[in-house]
């Protein structure tokens, strides 16, 4: 039986209990809310702000800061064309790393994944709260002159400031224009009333150009059509989300809802520390292959999910991986055991 069978039984049941009291659009309702499929795209954003902290783990001034009268659904992939590209890019750093040695492989998504930053994917640009230290994890992530930086390639430093006594780091990348929050503060404040012209550390700025450097590297990422861009973009907007049912979780560094049947991934058989991931491919056709969290149903249903999916996404189970499609576009996903 179909999801939306199942929930119109339970929604006449619900209304037959009632004796007829209940409409049979608000059994409709709580029937789908029991299920996780409610209408969001239909719900005022007034009610959507606690939905979407219940997967997120954001602040409520945080999410109210990433709902909008205009926005789609949730929010996590209603942005500008610039966010959605530089997203996608970043989901390059986020998702390759360790055993896996290919060109993105340096920008530093191990380091980043032990901090468990929270995403807040807003319109305008991508807040990652890291609350014990967000001046290291933007360390990790901007580049430093020369042949041998690290981090992602045109990515500087815009500005530093203080707000609620937590420090926030503004990141520009300058190849697409995005912006980036890295943030100490829960609420995720765009400004503070103690700002620092200069950053603590010797990065980049916005007023250094992109390196040669950098643009050989960014010449070694393949194409990706528009499609295949969204579904990555998707990735990092649901780097670690958690069923409001207890039912799934894409962590990447541990499982949030402590289930027995997670055990066999919290040992990765790799020769270097933690996790092995790679995620790579071009045009339409991309696949990621990792050990590790998540578990590859849940990050398949997180992408493709009711509430909280990328709108038009679906997935396959094929050759003992799952197969997410949107449009003409397919990632692969195989989790493998350590």
């Amino acid at each position: 039986m179909t999801l939306d069978k199942n929930i119109a039984k339970l929604a006449h049941r619900i209304r037959r209990e009632s004796e007829d009291a209940i409409p049979f659009q608000q059994a409709w309702m709580t029937a789908a809310d029991q299920f996780g499929a409610l209408p969001v795209h239909t719900m005022a954003p007034r009610d959507r702000i606690p939905l979407r902290v219940e997967y997120t783990g954001e602040s409520v001034p945080a999410a109210r800061s990433s709902i909008g009268n205009d926005t789609l659904g949730l929010g996590l992939d209603h942005c500008s064309d610039d966010q959605r590209a530089f997203r996608a890019l970043l989901a390059l750093a986020f998702f390759n790393g360790n055993v896996y040695t290919g060109p993105t492989a340096k920008w530093n998504y191990v380091v980043v994944a032990s901090y468990d930053p929270v995403m807040s994917p807003r319109h305008d640009q991508l807040v990652m709260v890291a609350e014990r230290a967000p001046e290291n994890v933007a360390t990790r992530l901007l580049t430093t002159d020369g042949a041998g930086s690290r981090g992602i390639p045109g990515l500087r430093h815009e500005v530093s400031y203080e707000c609620h006594g937590q420090r926030s780091l503004c990141l520009r990348h300058l190849p697409t224009g995005a912006l980036l929050t890295i943030t100490g503060d829960p609420a995720g404040c765009r400004r503070g009333r103690r700002r620092s012209l200069s950053p603590q550390h010797r990065y980049l700025t916005i007023d250094h150009d992109v390196t040669n450097h950098e643009r050989r590297a960014l010449a070694a990422v393949p194409p990706m059509s528009h499609d295949a861009t969204t579904l990555l973009a998707g990735l990092v907007s649901r780097y670690n989300l958690a069923d409001r049912r207890g039912r799934w979780a894409t962590s990447l560094s541990w499982d949030p809802l402590d289930r027995p049947s997670a055990v066999h991934r919290r040992k990765s058989d790799v020769r270097m520390h933690g996790a092995m991931r790679r995620l790579w491919g071009s045009g339409d056709s991309w696949v990621y292959r990792w050990t590790g969290y998540p578990e590859p149903h849940d990050l398949a249903i997180a992408l493709t999910h009711r509430e909280v999916g990328i709108k038009g996404a679906r997935f396959t189970r094929t050759r003992g991986a799952f197969r997410v499609t949107l449009g003409t576009a397919s990632l692969e996903l195989f989790g493998e055991k350590g």
